[in-house]
């Protein structure tokens, strides 16, 4: 999983865009929040459980398999000061809430 990023040279205005990939074993919520952590330069433990956000089974169950291309919708809210959309299709953007 590499994760690419946009935007200018400000770490706050970066867009990472993460694509869930279902041969990895890892379930869509374990990936955002390593995600977020290693944006955050921070220890996937030392975050506030996700559970507190967002119900993890239920985005892990939106993106399924590895979602659905042929459908459309996403969840969006807000995780460690990060801004996250999570599209049906398995990609995750996440991005700086200030």
């Amino acid at each position: 999983m590499e994760p690419n990023e946009t935007g200018d040279d400000a770490a706050e205005d970066r867009t990472r865009y993460v694509h869930y990939d279902p041969t990895t074993g890892e379930r869509p919520s374990e990936m955002l929040v390593v995600t977020v952590a290693d944006i955050a330069d921070a220890d996937p433990l030392e975050l506030e459980p996700l559970f507190e956000t967002v119900e993890p089974d239920t985005l892990d169950d939106f993106v399924g398999t590895g979602g659905l291309p042929d459908v459309g919708g996403h969840m969006s809210f807000t995780y460690e000061n990060y801004d996250v959309t999570v599209h049906s299709s398995g990609l995750l953007e996440i991005e700086s809430a200030d």
